[in-house]
């Protein structure tokens, strides 16, 4: 009669492994790992650096929409209460990402009360516009330019009065908002806005050594913070 040949099967004493080959297969498991895991975390990096893209596109449209309200002006980068140059307010509304949270969704419009729900805005995992993704610890992790949006007071002798967007020469070039390197946290934070003379430590390079910048004419670009021309991409005639 026949075995079957389930039979044999069980009826064979099973080998174990060696600890030879079961250092070989951790090793070949490790060299995977370490093969995979960078590819992994670029990936994701990658991912991120694309809602940032999508971040500063919403921001944008935002100061686009805030413009047409706003007889053609963009809004300041930082200053006094908007609309009221007699002395400083609260911090609170004054940053530029205040008159932009309507248009966005996350806000109020009138700034006669708070624009935004603090709590629940200012919060590194809040998932909104204002907050880029590869930034974990930190929130408002953009930063405006002063050159371009202007800063209140601004004044006759002021280096960064309002002006019409349409008077800038250069708008493909010009960097209205980016990355910024560092957020301390705090609303009154100086990373909020930039210049020629701070953009170095400013601008950040969260994104594989660069940083994602929204121009004057609200296209959107990967910029190397050390190939900025202050002349060209900050200051504007």
């Amino acid at each position: 009669m026949l075995e079957s040949p389930l039979k044999r099967l069980f009826a064979c004493p099973l080998k174990a492994f060696t600890l030879v080959e079961i250092l070989v297969v951790v090793a070949i498991i490790g060299i995977l790992a370490a093969l995979l895991f960078p590819m992994g975390k670029s990936m994701i990096e990658k991912g991120n650096s694309a809602k940032c893209v999508n971040n500063l596109r919403q921001i944008g449209v935002a100061i686009q929409q805030y413009a047409a309200e706003n007889d053609g002006f963009f809004p300041y980068s930082a200053g006094y209460k908007y609309g009221d140059t007699s002395g400083a307010t609260s911090f609170t509304f004054s940053t530029w990402q205040a008159p932009l949270a309507y248009y966005l969704g996350i806000g109020q419009l009138s700034p006669s009360t708070p624009y935004i729900t603090l709590p629940s805005y200012d919060n590194p995992k809040a998932k909104h516009p204002f907050n880029c993704p590869s930034c974990k610890t930190g929130f408002r992790t953009y930063t405006a330019n002063k050159y371009a949006m202007g800063f209140l007071p601004s004044g006759a002798t002021s280096p960064y009065p309002r002006r019409n967007p349409l008077a800038f020469q250069r708008p493909t070039q010009l960097i209205l908002i980016t990355d910024s390197q560092t957020v301390d946290g705090q609303i009154t934070g100086n990373t909020m806005q930039f210049d020629d003379t701070n953009y170095q430590t400013i601008i950040g390079t969260r994104h594989s050594g660069k940083a994602n910048a929204l121009f004057a004419d609200f296209h959107i670009e990967s910029i190397d913070r050390a190939k900025i021309d202050p002349a060209k991409n900050i200051k504007h005639n």
